[in-house]
């Protein structure tokens, strides 16, 4: 065998290996963004990829996330629900940074404003008022005791309800971004702005299959329709207030999406609780 012959061979074997070992460097890049912009894990990324958004893998993110808060679930909700909920939730907000928590509270402050100026400058103000700690309050009481009330009859299915949900909500994120996008929402202009402009229709199909993927695995998993089904009918409900929110402030800006994240979040938990059997 010649010398050339056997660099074309090993060309050969080589070549089929560059598409795949190029898709596994983009979809690591796209976690670290996605770690970085859903949570306060500190996570090195390079100069390179700070233009990315990570929206692709928003719903394989907050499935992690869920993964991590259904910890306590398994160990104290069988003998404690409510602080097992409690504290599940606790691990979100510590991780996320109270990110969207924020957003909400913001949101429900620009709401409760008389005019768009007034609107955008309680948005702005870093003091929350009073719309914005009673959306707070009434986001971490309303998802306690859903979760809590989830757990007492099932922990299992709590646990996986509460991976659904952060799953779910993160990838909300990203299909507002490109739903924004393509109604031609005023995107206003900071991050929110930089974020949607970023979003590619591949990111959405993405996130929204893997957060499908998350919802049936799980379901099927646990031989429990009430997880999928829960899922559904609380997707429908948080579209409809996510589009709401939209619609009433006339814009989708990064606060936006921080609503839209909690909303959809305590929309699952909702549509799963209510399908439990009664106890």
């Amino acid at each position: 065998m010649t010398r050339l012959s056997r660099v074309s061979r090993t060309t050969a074997v080589i070549s089929p290996m560059r598409p795949v070992a190029r898709l596994g460097a983009t979809a690591l890049a796209e976690t670290r963004a996605a770690i970085s912009f859903l949570t306060r894990v500190p996570i090195r990324r390079p100069a390179a990829e700070l233009d990315r958004t990570g929206a692709a893998v928003f719903g394989l993110v907050g499935a992690a996330i869920g993964v991590l808060a259904a910890i306590p679930i398994v160990i104290l909700a069988p003998r404690l629900p409510l602080p097992a909920a409690v504290v599940a939730l606790l691990v979100i907000v510590v991780l996320s940074g109270g990110l969207h928590l924020d957003g909400l509270s913001d949101t429900a402050d620009a709401l409760a404003a008389r005019t768009p100026d007034a609107a955008e400058r309680a948005r702005k103000d870093p003091r929350a008022g009073a719309a914005g700690v009673t959306a707070i309050v009434l986001d971490l009481l309303l998802g306690t005791t859903l979760l809590a009330a989830i757990a007492a009859a099932d922990p299992g299915v709590a646990a996986a309800a509460l991976i659904v949900a952060t799953s779910v909500s993160r990838a909300a994120a990203t299909v507002a971004a490109r739903t924004a996008r393509r109604t031609r929402s005023d995107l206003g202009s900071g991050l929110g702005a930089w974020f949607a402009r970023r979003v590619r229709s591949i990111d959405v199909a993405i996130a929204a299959g893997t957060a499908v993927a998350v919802t049936v695995a799980t379901a099927v998993a646990l031989g429990a329709p009430t997880v999928g089904l829960g899922t559904a009918v609380g997707g429908a409900i948080a579209a409809l207030g996510g589009l709401g929110v939209v619609w009433r402030r006339g814009r989708l800006d990064g606060d936006g999406y921080g609503a839209i994240v909690e909303i959809t979040f305590l929309a699952i938990l909702a549509g799963i609780a209510v399908r439990l059997p009664p106890t």
